[in-house]
């Protein structure tokens, strides 16, 4: 070979030496990485990763007749409680009669002028007849479906915190996943189950199990999947859903990690100087409690029966509360409704910020003969001569509850009507026929200019509602 060819073969072996550890070293991690790829793909079978819904953007339905800004909140006046009995007998009488032709065993009624610090009351009948106890302008009333504006205006608090997002998966607040399974990819909000289209509904389960108050109803009821619409999508179709508030109560006592009664007490409630509860046993005084009646002025609702009801101790878990069990005065419910003309301020006591007593009004979604907004409803019309107002009812076991309100041009003026044991009319657009009587006399002849206006101006009769 020569010594040239020899010196070629030396330093031949000599790199083919140097190259065999690195031909090992890159074979090594070949294999360490096909062997990590099998060990990261077992792992993630065996430990499959829950990504809950990401949030939907709010419905955007038929726009609502346009909603004037809030009204820049008035300096702190001193309330004046005027008994229409004292101030304006006409009107008493009036009002007489209308409580006597619904045959009503207990009617209370305030109305208020934020602007004024006036507040106008008026009284009938009995809160309890076996007792012969009569209502008077303290006397509370299990108010049915009007509680559902306090269990939103405890929320929306979390809200101004920055703890909740309106349109942010539920499933995050609850601590476990909500779905519409006929629509798993769209999230449930908050916004939703306030303007009551969720998707969620009272179901057959719901109406049998609401009274048990078993310590895992919500949870059982939606994980179930038997509470929630076929047809309808999330945040699209409108259908009043009670179950949806004891829903929205969950996420809020989640939240605040505490019961919705002591949290409306501490944050709504005690500010206000009100003494109201969702569980009557809590509240202060529980001697002036009326009596529920129905039409056939048969007890429904026993004071006893009232006070028996209790929490359930769980966070999360109540069905029964936030729909419809707050009991008030409707002078004190009245001075709530006040605070949201006066743009979430009374008596010194901001409850709410401007943004979200918006919210509360922002009715865009198209209901029946109404706008919804986050329990609230807006029309439109010659009930208080065509300005637009916010109302809701309340209806249950021979209660009938009304509010209506408004603070569009600038003002803040509204009424609050409780009855037990009256007839049972309604309104074409769903309004109670004693309470839409009781307000609109009040309103025409309280604000806008009673028997003299009518005579001046033509002015109809404002007891047509409009929807």
């Amino acid at each position: 070979m020569g010594k040239a060819g020899g010196l070629i073969l030396i330093l031949g072996a000599i790199i083919l030496i140097a190259l065999v550890p690195w031909v090992f070293i890159v074979l090594g991690n070949f294999d360490l990485g096909i062997e990590l790829d099998f060990l990261s793909s077992n792992t993630e079978q065996s430990i499959p990763e829950i990504v809950l819904p990401t949030a939907t953007p709010p419905p955007t339905p038929t726009p609502s007749p346009e909603i004037e800004p809030e009204p820049t909140p008035v300096p702190v006046l001193e309330e004046k409680v005027i008994p229409i009995a004292d101030g304006f007998p006409q009107l008493h009488e009036e009002l007489n009669e209308i409580a006597s032709q619904y045959n009503a065993v207990a009617v209370s009624v305030t109305a208020f002028d934020g602007q004024t610090g006036e507040y106008f009351t008026y009284e009938f009948g009995h809160a309890d007849k076996e007792a012969g106890r009569r209502v008077n302008v303290d006397t509370k009333f299990r108010i049915a479906s009007l509680a559902k504006l306090t269990t939103v205006i405890c929320t929306m608090v979390l809200v101004d915190d920055g703890l909740i997002d309106l349109d942010a998966d539920i499933s995050i607040y609850l601590g476990y996943e909500v779905v519409n399974t006929n629509f798993p990819g769209d999230a449930i909000t908050t916004r939703m189950l306030m303007q009551h289209t969720s998707s969620i509904f009272d179901s057959g389960a719901f109406q049998t199990s609401r009274d048990r108050n078993t310590s895992e109803s919500i949870r059982f009821l939606l994980e179930r999947g038997s509470s929630f619409r076929i047809s309808s999508r999330p945040g699209t179709d409108f259908e009043y859903t009670n179950f949806g508030y004891s829903v929205l109560a969950a996420v809020c006592e989640n939240v605040a990690g505490k019961s919705l009664d002591a949290f409306a007490r501490e944050i709504l409630f005690d500010p206000l100087g009100i003494d109201a509860s969702y569980v009557l046993a809590n509240q202060r005084d529980t001697d002036n409690i009326a009596v529920i009646y129905n039409d056939r002025h048969e007890v429904t609702f026993s004071l006893q029966e009232q006070l028996e009801i209790g929490e359930s101790g769980l966070l999360g878990h109540d069905l029964h509360l936030a729909q419809g069990n707050l009991t008030i005065s409707t002078i004190d419910y009245a001075r709530i409704l006040a605070m949201l003309g006066n743009g979430g301020i009374y008596s010194n006591n901001r409850i709410l910020s401007p943004a979200s007593v918006r919210a509360i009004h922002d009715a865009n979604v198209e209901g029946v003969t109404y706008h919804q907004g986050l329990a609230t409803r807006y029309s439109v019309g010659d009930f208080i001569h065509d300005e637009g107002f916010f109302w809701h009812t309340g209806s249950a076991y021979g209660t009938f509850s009304q509010y209506i309100y408004s603070h569009t041009n600038n003002t803040n003026r509204g009424v609050v009507v409780v009855t037990t044991g009256a007839r049972t009319d309604r309104e074409e657009n769903g309004m109670v026929s004693i309470c839409t009587d009781m307000s609109a006399t009040l309103w025409f002849e309280l604000w806008l200019g009673g028997r003299d206006a009518e005579a001046d101006e033509d002015v109809e009769s404002t007891d047509d509602q409009d929807g």
